[in-house]
């Protein structure tokens, strides 16, 4: 991987943030259907079916991805969709009925196919030109990383814990998603120059 794309500011804290998002999403994606089948005494097919709505919910998120990224900066709509990936994966944690599952999986949808989305628009900002392909390869490869660890930490926790407790712990995954998006959203602002300041200059 090509240290200059690597160090450049920013993009390893995109990348982190967008695997944290991933694996929020791939851990709840894991344990839906069998929670699905436990609460409703179906088999697969059935859990399938009623995951359906959820899994449409990502084409909305791209859209609704769009019409936020015109109001707010990139960094703010990552927060957002981190902390809905947390609340989608706690929520689930505690309550097990079908339709509480369906809506939190739909939540976690939003939470990844945004995050997707928003973090490889964002990535070609953060380095030279040359390296805008290989910065989106790269947080793409980040990505998916992060959407392996979230189900083989819900699968590793849950021979030790209880699920729900699993599910949990999973949920500091996403969280450290929104502590870096907000801290890396202050830390842009900050830097942005001031525009008042801009113009007293130029006088």
């Amino acid at each position: 991987m090509p240290r200059r794309v690597i160090a450049s500011p920013g993009f390893l804290v995109a990348g982190l943030i967008g695997g944290t998002v991933f694996a929020g999403y791939y851990g709840v994606l894991f344990r839906a259907p069998s929670l699905i089948e436990q609460a409703t005494g179906g088999g697969p097919l059935k859990a399938g079916v009623f995951l359906v709505p959820a899994a449409a919910c990502s084409v909305l998120a791209g859209r609704l991805v769009g019409a936020l990224t015109d109001r707010f900066t990139g960094w703010q709509v990552s927060a957002g969709l981190a902390a809905l990936t947390v609340l989608g994966v706690l929520v689930v944690a505690v309550f097990t009925g079908p339709i509480t599952i369906v809506v939190v999986t739909a939540l976690t949808v939003c939470g990844f196919a945004g995050a997707q989305a928003v973090l490889v628009g964002l990535a070609p900002d953060l380095v030279a030109p040359d390296d805008r392909d290989t910065a989106q390869g790269l947080l793409n490869f980040m990505n998916a990383l992060g959407g392996g660890i979230g189900p083989a930490a819900v699968a590793g926790l849950s021979g030790v814990v209880p699920v729900p407790v699993a599910l949990a712990g999973l949920a500091a995954l996403p969280l450290v998603g929104l502590i870096l998006s907000l801290t890396r959203g202050h830390t842009a602002a900050d830097r942005r120059p001031d525009p008042d300041a801009t113009r007293g200059s130029s006088r």
